[in-house]
Parts: structure tokens; sequence; C-alpha cells
């Protein structure tokens, strides 16, 4: 404390006044303290050429996002899908089904968990807007159509390239299910598919 302690300083504000007194030590650590992190932060962020702390695993999500979108926008070369193969095993339908099902990707929400449609279309049809093949279903999911409502991946997280082929492998397994009151279709916008579905629209 101030050897003034107590002592009332000269000036006064409205007829208030104020002890000479010193600031508590812990409050001056912690002022100090404060200033010293502002000064670490500053040069970790902003002087450094790779930040020290947190700083790898930003740059690199930053760098996941980017590419993701840079995928959605068409600004990326996208995997072959000229090759795939419609998966019909019941581990990699069953995994197809969680990831639909599940509320990371959000594809139930506007599908259905019978997939008969409810914000997004009926996908137990024949008939369709952006076509059936595991091709156009593949791409459908990784680019989404945000002007329609649908992020990519439905929520925009990413799934995993053998994730992908399950859950477009399960909604083609699901194709001629006949859900109850499904959605119905829309004659003038949406087209039939080949019955078959590895089949281009």
């Amino acid at each position: 404390m101030s050897q003034n302690e107590n002592e009332l300083l000269d000036h006064d504000a409205d007829g208030i006044k104020e002890y000479d007194n010193a600031l508590p030590r812990w409050w001056l650590y912690g002022f100090y303290g404060t200033i010293v992190m502002a000064v670490l932060y500053m040069i970790n962020w902003h002087v450094l050429t790779e930040p020290v702390i947190g700083a790898k695993d930003q740059y690199v999500e930053y760098n996941q996002e980017l590419e993701h979108w840079k995928l959605a926008a068409g600004k990326a070369p996208r995997k072959n899908l000229d090759n795939l193969v419609v998966l019909e095993d019941a581990p990699s339908l069953l995994r197809g089904k969680e990831i639909f099902e599940g509320t990371d990707n959000l594809c139930a929400t506007c599908h259905r968990t019978d997939l008969g449609g409810q914000v997004g279309p009926n996908l137990t049809d024949d008939y369709w807007l952006h076509g059936c093949s595991i091709k156009n279903i593949i791409t459908s999911i990784t680019t989404g159509y945000p002007a329609e409502g649908m992020l990519p991946y439905g929520s925009t997280n990413k799934i995993s390239d053998d994730d992908l082929l399950k859950v477009a492998s399960y909604i083609i397994s699901r194709r001629g299910s006949n859900p109850v009151d499904p959605k119905p279709v829309i004659p003038e916008r949406d087209v039939q598919c080949s019955s078959n579905p590895e089949a281009p629209l």
C-alpha cells in the first residue's frame, strides 16, 4: 500500500474525493499478465510465419475447408466417378443408412428416414430432378443445391469417399420401397430414370 494511505487527493469531482491508495498487487499482476499475453498473441499470430501455439490444426482446417468449397463450386478436380459400382453388401448399406439417418449430415431431416421426401424430394421412386445413377447421386451429395436449400453433404459436414459411396448405394437400395404418403412427383420438373440404377439419367 502507498505510504500516503487514506490521504485524500486535492481534486474532487462534484464533491467526490478519492484516496491516494495503491492498487492491490493481485490486480496489478493480473493486469501485467494480460499485457504479456497480448504481446505473445501478437507475435504468435501476426509476426511468426508459422505460429507456434495451436496453429497447424487451424491452418490445416482452413485449407481443408477451402478445398471443400472449391470442390463444391466446381473449381477443383473431383474424384473419378466413371467406374463406381453400387455396393450391395449388408455392412456397407447399414453404414450408408447410419449416415443418412444421422444428425451430422441431415439427410433424413429433409428426405425422411424412409426416403419418402419431405422438404427434399422422394428418393424411392423413378422420378428424379438431378439424375438417379450412382454418379448423379454422389455429385448431388457433394455439390448440393444451395439455391434449392440443400447444402453440400447436406450440412457441409464432409464425409469420406468410402462413406459417400455407401450412403449413395443405400439410397439406391431403397428404390421402389414404396414408403407411406411419399412426396408427390412434380411432372413439369422431375424426369423418369432408367430402371437400371447404374445407368445415367
